[in-house]
């Protein structure tokens, strides 16, 4: 049932080392239906009730809406299906529904990836929306548009010809362009994207790919070499994080055994109802999942600081709705106490900064499981981080781009778009971020559900370069160039390659959508609140998990609100 590509990534049918290809195309929802069952065999823990995983009922047109071979929209259906069932396990535990039907809609999973542009203030939508007076500015130097600035994060290629290297500017990209050489009086003169790609391309010359890896490693930035799917495999990181399941969590069993966590007694009918989750999380990632979990029911505290960047464009979309946003200082005694009492108080907490960075500030694992054990009560720790839990390169710093790169998702792309091979061109939306999203929340209520029955307190681990080597896994398959080719005539999406930058990329997919097909119309797919903080009429992707009983689907109650909005509280729901 697969063509497997070529060693030289050079063959028609594949795409590239490590490659498996679909002989025949299979409709989406049918699609997703033999990906759950596959999903579901490989990960420990997850229910064997064919009633549950049967009665998914996943509906949506037959051809994906995401540009590309590899099945996004597909495995982000299905994840949101497997958040459903779990969440049904939940409800049964309480005693509120004996159903076993979720419904996940693939149209609305392929509108997923793209949730942080998938926003209408008042009739403003696309990149107008950072220019509203409502939305404040987190990062000065993208609201600046350098050029230079936004193709700090691309793609290129080192002097060894062939290999090229994912960049990626981070949250200071004036001092990552400084340690290629690039000053900011450079700002001045180079005013096109062109010329600034044309620019740092000269200077990424200049280092052989494993020179440029290890600068940006001294230097305390992220970065990768562009892998294929195979290469990645090939090395020791590769194989270390292929060791753990994509839905990787356990019950920490060297910590003393607390009873099972009773079970709410709410009104609220989602299944995370009286569940309290610490947000601790920047970009986009860590934050999805904390949205997932709050229209699930979950009272979500989210913990910035103000005197940090952040992502502004998640503001006003659905990454923020639901949740409780405050300002904190980890450098104040006041403040890091407030945060330790939210500890204190948490079911969940979800980290998603540099691996064991938040340990070495008194609130890591250890810590967390300390204060349940002094409670009496477990709790759940979820690591959220780019390369996983363990290996050489788990506590490096690392963002989707540099995901893709790393687990062969860009090469993928550059092989499909008919580059040479070994030249990368990044995905068309941050899809390894938000599924990733969905995978962490994915992982948090499965503990949820363990905590229930088994009692005990558990850590999980989910990683963006993992996630995307469960989407290029052989098991998996891409589609095959023809279906590439009817998804780009039905579209006609924009092209782009490896100079591309992600926010202007995913507003030209939004672009094609709206022209293309009417599902961008779909108010189904989409909730808009009044009155929100932003502006009078706030339009953003809904939910995604919907169950026959209304009252227990995922919803928000409370529209996005900005980074640091609220003041200090604790939580408010019964424990």
């Amino acid at each position: 049932m697969e063509v497997t590509g070529s060693p030289s990534g050079s063959d028609e049918a594949g795409y590239g080392p490590g490659t498996s290809v679909d002989t025949s195309f299979t409709p989406v929802p049918e699609e997703c239906r033999r990906l759950l069952r596959l999903f579901a065999e490989k990960t420990p823990g997850f229910t064997k009730n064919d009633a549950l995983i049967n009665g998914v009922q996943f509906e949506g047109d037959d051809l994906p809406i995401i540009p590309g071979p590899i099945k996004s929209q597909a495995i982000t259906a299905v994840l949101h299906a497997m958040v459903g069932i779990v969440g049904l396990e939940i409800l049964q535990l309480r005693g509120l529904t004996t159903s076993t039907t979720t419904h996940v809609n693939t149209d609305h999973s392929g509108l997923y990836p793209a949730t942080p542009a998938l926003v209408t203030v008042d009739g403003t939508k696309g990149s107008a929306i950072l220019n509203l007076p409502t939305v404040p500015q987190w990062d000065k130097d993208r609201q600046s548009n350098s050029p230079l600035v936004y193709r700090a994060t691309a793609i290129y290629e080192t002097a060894d010809k062939g290999t090229w290297f994912q960049l990626h500017g981070s949250l200071d990209p004036w001092k990552l362009l400084g340690v290629i050489g690039i000053t900011k009086d450079k700002d001045a003169e180079i005013r096109t994207n062109d010329a600034a790609y044309a620019l740092i391309q000269e200077r990424v010359r200049t280092y052989r790919a494993r020179e440029i890896e290890q600068l940006m490693v001294e230097r305390g930035f992220s970065g990768s070499i562009v892998y294929s799917p195979k290469g990645w495999r090939d090395t020791e990181m590769g194989q270390r994080l292929a060791r753990h399941p994509l839905i990787n969590y356990a019950q920490q069993t060297y910590c003393p055994a607390l009873p099972p966590a009773q079970l709410p007694k709410s009104e609220d009918k989602r299944p995370l109802a009286g569940i309290k989750v610490v947000e601790l999380a920047r970009i986009i990632a860590g934050t999805a999942a904390g949205a997932l979990l709050a229209s699930m029911g979950a009272e979500v505290i989210r913990v910035n600081s103000s005197k940090l960047k952040d992502y502004t464009p998640a503001q006003p979309s659905s990454l923020m709705a639901g949740k409780t946003t405050i300002d904190l200082d980890l450098n104040d005694p006041a403040d890091h106490a407030r945060l330790m009492q939210l500890f204190e108080e948490a079911d969940v907490i979800l980290q998603g900064y540099r691996l064991r960075s938040l340990e070495r500030r008194g609130f890591g694992l250890h810590a967390a499981l300390e204060l349940a054990n002094k409670r009496g009560k477990g709790i759940i720790y979820v690591d959220e981080n780019c390369y996983g839990p363990d290996g050489c390169y788990a506590e490096r710093p690392g963002w989707q781009q540099v995901a893709d790169a790393a687990a062969g998702s860009s090469y993928v792309m550059g092989q499909s778009f008919g580059c040479p091979a070994g030249q990368g061109v990044l995905p068309s939306l941050p899809i390894s971020d938000m599924s990733t999203g969905a995978l962490t929340a994915l992982t948090a209520m499965c503990a949820v559900r363990d905590r229930y029955v088994k009692g005990g307190s558990y850590h999980g681990h989910c990683a963006l370069t993992g996630y995307d080597m469960a989407t290029l896994n052989p098991d998996v398959r891409l589609y095959s160039r023809d279906v590439v080719q009817r998804i780009q005539d039905k579209y006609q999406f924009a092209p782009w390659s490896s100079d591309a930058h992600v926010a202007p990329l995913y507003y030209s997919i939004l672009e094609s959508w709206e022209r293309a097909d009417s599902f961008m119309k779909n108010e189904d797919f989409f909730v808009t609140f009044s009155d929100s903080v932003f502006g009078s009429k706030l339009r953003v992707l809904a939910p995604i998990v919907r169950y026959t009983d209304q009252e227990s689907s995922a919803r928000w109650t409370s529209p996005p609100v900005p980074f640091c909005h609220h003041k200090y509280r604790s939580f408010s729901s019964p424990s």
